[in-house]
């Protein structure tokens, strides 16, 4: 679905400032992938996922970008079209809210696809329901009076009613609490059934190995490898290489093995991982 061929990527080029973000990136994503990007901050993750929808353009002769074949070096790139099959949620998305009703909001993609108001309004609703929220109750109200939680719902509806076939999620769950945390990956679980390929960047490793099938290591502007999750959670070699810190699972499993308890060292489910625990205690 997404073919990324040699791609490099410069900031302020031709300048004293100019600096390299991306060096020669080659990585496909499948459709059906739900697609994990990590990395240390700098690593050059999000100039990567913001060429997929055309929100960075490729630089002359510094590689292709191809999204169900249409290739995003070309000149005259339908860029409408690409973002309404590529939607694209940030860090903080609830930043990004401006109308003056919830409803509006949402509405606000479907508009700029030239859709008729009926279709809209027909959206704004499916999506606003899709992600939990009570449509009559809220669609009506100002997206500033609402909490933390239905802000960052309201934002990803927003996107979701432009109805993606890709969708991009940028540390989703940053500055949330736990709990919140869990009811967003469960609800973006949800929204895979009807936008099959997800492409997450994120720091919590949790998440990364309890969600992810597929996992992308950045490093400095370059691919170090695409893993598999307990490919790469369970290999230390590959942990120390890539510069990545164990999920909290596996980081106990690893501690209980490390102990002396007979345990798989590349667990990466906490339902696994009690499982492994009460096993190993009835052969104690």
């Amino acid at each position: 679905m997404i073919a990324v061929k040699n791609l490099s990527y410069v900031y302020s080029p031709k300048t004293p400032f100019g600096t390299q973000a991306l060096f020669g990136i080659e990585l496909d994503i499948r459709t059906g992938d739900f697609f994990g990007i990590i990395g240390s901050t700098g690593a050059g993750k999000s100039t990567l996922v913001n060429h997929f929808n055309a929100l960075i353009r490729i630089q002359k002769n510094s590689g292709t970008v191809l999204v169900d074949d249409v290739d995003l070096s070309a000149k005259k790139l339908d860029v409408r079209s690409l973002r309404a099959k590529v939607g694209m949620v940030f860090q903080y998305p609830e930043y990004q809210l401006f109308d003056d009703t919830v409803e509006k909001d949402v509405m606000f993609g479907p508009k700029n696809l030239g859709l008729p108001v009926e279709e809209q309004k027909q959206r704004a609703r499916q999506a606003i329901e899709l992600v939990g929220l009570d449509y009559d109750n809220i669609a009506g109200r100002s997206p500033f009076e609402l909490s933390g939680g239905q802000k960052r719902r309201v934002a990803l509806a927003g996107v979701l009613a432009m109805r993606p076939e890709i969708l991009i999620l940028d540390e989703p769950t940053a500055g949330i609490d736990p709990v919140g945390k869990r009811k967003l990956m469960e609800l973006i679980l949800e929204v895979k059934k009807t936008c099959p390929t997800i492409v997450m960047i994120s720091h919590n490793m949790d998440e990364i190995a309890g969600y992810c099938n597929r996992i992308a290591v950045l490093s400095r502007g370059t691919v170090k490898g695409v893993f598999a999750p307990r490919e790469l959670f369970g290999s230390r070699e590959l942990l120390e290489k890539s510069g990545v810190e164990l999920p909290l699972v596996t980081e106990l499993a690893v501690g209980l093995a490390d102990s002396g308890v007979d345990i798989d060292r590349s667990i990466i489910d906490e339902d696994e991982l009690v499982g492994a625990i009460l096993k190993a205690g009835e052969h104690a």
